[in-house]
């Protein structure tokens, strides 16, 4: 009785195994494998190749549009690297530019300046009843007063400030080209000041003598400064300079460097000294003018 009743069993289950279809056998799954990361060029480059490998016709052209584009934008980026150096150099060369900054008109030229002032004094002189002896009295009081200006305001104002605001070696270089302008100018309205009352004839009086005696000798000092002394000062402060400047210094320098800061102090306290002298004797003159004047 077991045996009849599992026939059909057995049937049906190949029945059953006829009816259903063989199912594909399922392959292992492959293993990940990690892909190095590319570049935004080489991902572009990558994907436009998989394009044209899986494109005919219309793809394959998109594909290779976008290396073009990729290209391109790796020119512009290396192009703009290499400008910006190129650039910055030139900014440095135009900031390294030298010229005038701007072209004196011809009013600012010193001829038309000093026809200019001549002109103001031969109207002044035209429309009044000065006598011609008082021409002189003007360019005698006028070179007085650029000489006692110019004096003061060296002596005790310009250096002192320049002094204690500039670098010790700007204050040299700016000194060396402002003293030769300032013994030229200090020497030149001595001379005329000088010139003018000796015309004038101070000469005839024991006052007058000692007035020209007084100018006579501020001159000299003037001209010992412009032609002498300060030259001698300045070559001293500039080999000074030189040494100490080097990037190393031997001990031979540094004695060379005492040497000469002596050398410097002795002349320049010369200099100075007969500076003094000088402005003494034009702010006295200052004195004998005023006793000629009645107010």
């Amino acid at each position: 009785m077991i045996a009849r009743s599992a026939l059909p069993a057995r049937g049906a289950a190949a029945a059953t195994r006829r009816v259903l279809p063989t199912l594909p056998r399922r392959s292992p799954a492959a293993p990940l494998r990690l892909q190095p990361l590319r570049s935004a060029s080489e991902a572009t480059s990558t994907a436009g190749l998989n394009g044209s490998s899986s494109s005919n016709n219309g793809n394959g052209a998109a594909a290779e549009h976008a290396n073009a584009a990729a290209a391109a934008a790796t020119t512009a980026t290396a192009t703009a690297a290499a400008a910006a150096p190129a650039g910055a150099a030139a900014t440095a060369v135009n900031e390294d530019f030298k010229g005038d900054m701007l072209k004196p008109s011809v009013v600012n030229t010193p001829l038309v300046r000093a026809a200019a002032v001549l002109g103001a004094v031969g109207l002044v002189a035209g429309s009044t009843a000065l006598l011609p002896g008082a021409v002189g009295a003007f360019l005698h009081v006028t070179a007085y007063g650029i000489l006692l200006g110019a004096q003061l305001w060296n002596t005790f104002f310009v250096g002192i400030t320049m002094f204690k605001n500039l670098p010790r070696q700007t204050f040299g270089k700016v000194q060396s080209k402002l003293f030769p302008q300032y013994f030229a100018l200090t020497a030149g309205s001595n001379l005329l000041a000088l010139a003018t009352l000796w015309l004038a004839g101070a000469g005839t009086t024991p006052a007058g003598t000692r007035a020209l005696v007084a100018l006579g000798v501020s001159l000299v000092g003037l001209l010992a400064n412009w032609l002498y002394l300060e030259p001698i000062c300045t070559d001293l402060m500039f080999q000074r300079y030189d040494i100490e400047n080097l990037p190393e210094k031997t001990d031979a320098d540094k004695d060379k460097i005492a040497a000469l800061y002596k050398q410097f102090g002795k002349w320049h306290g010369i200099s100075s000294l007969v500076n003094l002298v000088s402005f003494c004797v034009v702010v006295a003159h200052g004195w004998y003018l005023a006793s000629l004047l009645t107010l």
